[in-house]
């Protein structure tokens, strides 16, 4: 069943530039909807994250439940260890002459996502690291204005960076980690044999909720649902239920940008993110779009399920040097097992011609590059209340008061990754 409808124009220009005015000079009171769907889709409040307790004086104290290890019939192989760094930038150049300042900025809070341990992978506290620059010149004393946050919704941490007020053009940060990845593997006819629960147990129930530009239980996507597995969601297990849905969610859509990112100048800024509803609706949407409407879907099937943000090295189109980008990827969780990834851009090329829900799939449960992969926030922004995430979204989010030359202002991310080699 499509959901129809015309997808909305990408925002111009000046209105970027109006968003990051509205983000950094203004926050809003409450964590906002940086992800949600055009005005033309029914509002739906997204969950309020629980309360962080106070920075914890070294990293190493973090603990989450992103995930635990899996139990059979998944498993995970081959891991490997990565180096990786985030890069983020802002600045605004003068257009006039003799104009030095066109960022005055105080009370700078930016906050970085980490899934410090999933099923799939895990990151190293100690190895944690950041950056700060301002004008130009690197501040020496990062170390002493960075802290941390835990116990964020579904077991997310952040690294939090105070950057000093800043009077001039451009300010940078960055955070640098060490993670281990493993590549995952699964059982298909003993996943297919596992039983819907009595219920979901508590560490997942978040993952049955809306989010920004996930609006699960709206009430097309119950008109969905319902349709696809002709009201009788459970007289099939929750494997065969979650691939009939993800077959379908991605059979809704008619054209999609796999690269998804937003690039201006030859710099990226973020995801290009309409949300579940609004591309579902109009069949067409970007990458990101897509693992969003999967994970509505199968949320609103009552399959607890997420979507992953993370980096990873993809080949350029025309054959030159992988690059570093901005992914997203799905989840769901099997009774018993854990959470089970799926990468619906690998999905693409075999679903029109109807994958059969009874054979294996390409990285859906067994996903041999999984480890390649290293996931940085569950969602499209960190669930820090107050903080606001930029218009194109990259993980992090902001805090600040001041003032912003509104003509020339633009930011950046720029990713590294370096492998590590495997374990010993």
């Amino acid at each position: 069943m499509a959901l129809g409808g015309k997808r909305g124009a990408y925002r111009d220009h000046m209105l970027i530039g109006a968003a990051i005015a509205a983000l950094l000079i203004a926050p809003p009171a409450k964590a906002p909807a940086s992800t949600t769907a055009p005005a033309t889709a029914p509002a739906t409040a997204p969950p309020t994250p629980p309360a962080a307790p106070p920075a914890q004086p070294s990293a190493a104290t973090f603990t989450t439940i992103s995930g635990r290890p899996p139990e059979l019939p998944l498993k995970r192989v081959d891991p490997r260890i990565w180096e990786a760094r985030f890069d983020a930038s802002l600045w605004a150049p003068s257009l006039r002459k003799g104009d030095t300042v066109t960022l005055q900025l105080s009370n700078i809070m930016v906050w970085m996502p980490m899934v410090l341990q999933s099923t799939w992978s895990q990151v190293d506290p100690t190895s944690i690291k950041t950056e700060i620059w301002v004008q130009g010149a690197k501040h020496k004393a990062a170390a002493q204005r960075t802290s941390f946050r835990q116990g964020l919704a579904q077991g997310m941490a952040a690294v939090g960076i105070s950057i000093p007020d800043t009077q001039g053009q451009s300010l940078k940060w960055n955070v640098t980690w060490f993670e281990q990845c493993w590549a995952s593997v699964v059982d298909e006819a003993a996943a297919a044999r596992i039983t819907w629960p009595a219920e979901w147990p508590a560490e997942v129930q978040e993952s049955l909720k809306p989010q920004p530009g996930i609006e699960s239980g709206h009430e097309d996507f119950k008109k969905f649902v319902d349709k696809v597995t002709g009201g009788n969601l459970r007289s099939v297990t929750p494997w065969i239920a979650a691939k009939e849905l993800v077959r379908a969610t991605m059979q809704a859509y008619t054209a999609v940008d796999a690269d998804g990112m937003r690039i201006e100048n030859g710099f990226p800024r973020g995801l290009v993110v309409n949300g579940a509803w609004a591309s579902m609706k109009a069949g067409t949407g970007s990458s990101h779009d897509v693992a969003a409407a999967c994970v509505a879907v199968l949320r609103t099937a009552g399959i607890p399920a997420r979507v992953v943000l993370g980096m990873t090295e993809l080949q350029g189109s025309s054959g030159g040097a992988a690059r570093s980008r901005l992914v997203t990827w799905c989840e769901f969780f099997l009774p018993g097992a854990g959470w089970v990834p799926f990468n619906p851009n690998d999905l693409r090329g075999g679903i029109r011609g109807g994958l059969s829900v009874e054979r294996p799939w390409p990285s859906f449960g067994t996903w041999d590059e999984l480890n390649e992969f290293l996931p940085i926030c569950y969602g499209f922004a960190a669930p820090i209340p107050g903080a606001s995430s930029m218009p194109y979204p990259a993980g992090y989010v902001w805090t600040a008061h001041g003032t912003i030359d509104m003509s020339t202002a633009s930011d950046t991310v720029t990713l590294q990754i370096l492998g590590r080699g495997r374990p010993k």
